[in-house]
């Protein structure tokens, strides 16, 4: 009689082979067919379902006896790409979460508010951008570096000259960079070295520019033409890309482009912006650009045309922060002369 249950749970073979003794066995089994039995149905045990041709389906009855169930096992959820029902298009990959859809979603956006814009970078090339950067073993340098390759391609999207980097000290200047490795090259020939002169650089980057703006035709909606060409003289982003406080005096050049702005009223409001991109921890840096940032428009009552991002808002420095802060400081400006 012992052997019948125990056939049910399939241990009789177990038994024999470890040697347990049969008036144990007896009594479990009296004990399994007293209380688990009648709550499970005992057809399932026994019955043959497609089920039982998949590996391992014994286990998965024997398991099922002692689960108080209905002797199967729940079927293995959906994966997640049928649960999410996400489209695949050309910005939302079908195997990208919505999460990230979102993100690349937000890309788009602020890269369509930068069509209108000229991406020009001023590197800091100092001593001391050789100095450890956001993550170990890699400089300030190579951080920059890294940051601006991933951009070259992404700026691509919305402006089709490509980017413009020029150098705090060495005097090479590349235009037109579209590719990673084209921004790869103008690193690799650049040591850094010297110091940091900021103000100097803006005033030889920005002066040309103004001179264009006040030779220039302006349209109704402020956009500026270049009478000779007829072309539009498009808007113009610059970013400076720094790890400490300038040795010179960069408020001087800032101030004189601003009242530069200001001679031309019915120019477009956000037709000149220069953002301050921090890379490393130097406080002495940080607050030297928090001081652009906040006082300097206040002091000089002319138009807020700066922004700055310090070391912890965004560190490491990539090519989707710079896009953000590009972007982010347009809407600032825009919305700024709303309010006004």
């Amino acid at each position: 009689m012992w052997q019948l249950p125990l056939r049910f749970m399939g241990i009789e073979s177990d038994a024999r082979c470890f040697g347990f003794a049969r008036p144990s066995l007896i009594k479990m089994a009296c004990w399994v067919l007293k209380f688990i039995a009648p709550r499970v149905n005992m057809r399932s045990l026994f019955s043959k379902s497609s089920s039982d041709t998949k590996p391992n389906s014994d286990a998965r009855r024997r398991f099922s006896l002692f689960s108080f169930g209905s002797g199967s096992l729940p079927d293995a959820p959906p994966p997640y790409d049928e649960v999410a029902g996400v489209k695949s298009t050309k910005y939302f990959p079908e195997n990208k979460p919505p999460r990230l859809n979102k993100r690349r979603a937000s890309m788009e956006n602020d890269l369509e508010t930068l069509r209108r814009y000229d991406t020009v970078i001023l590197v800091d090339d100092s001593l001391s951008m050789t100095m450890c950067g956001s993550k170990r073993g890699v400089t300030r340098w190579q951080e920059a570096s890294n940051a601006l390759a991933d951009l070259a391609p992404a700026a691509q999207q919305y402006d089709s000259d490509g980017i413009d980097i020029h150098f705090l000290n060495h005097p090479r200047a590349e235009t037109g960079l579209k590719t990673s490795d084209a921004v790869r090259k103008v690193f690799d020939s650049v040591t850094p070295d010297g110091f940091t002169p900021t103000g100097d650089r803006l005033h030889q980057l920005l002066s040309p520019y103004l001179t264009r703006l006040t030779r220039a035709k302006i349209r109704p909606d402020g956009t500026p033409v270049d009478r000779e060409t007829g072309k539009e003289i498009k808007r113009m982003n610059l970013i400076v890309i720094t790890d400490g406080a300038a040795s010179d005096d960069p408020k001087t050049s800032i101030i004189h482009a601003a009242k530069c702005l200001m001679t031309m009223p019915e120019l477009c409001l956000v037709q000149l912006g220069i953002q301050f991109v921090q890379i490393g921890n130097d406080a002495k840096a940080t607050k030297s650009l928090q001081i652009l940032d906040d006082e300097l428009h206040k002091a000089g009552d002319i138009p807020d045309i700066v922004d700055t991002t310090p070391y912890h808002k965004l560190h490491p420095v990539t090519a989707r922060g710079l896009v953000k802060v590009l972007a982010g400081g347009i809407n600032r400006r825009i919305d700024a002369q709303k309010i006004k």
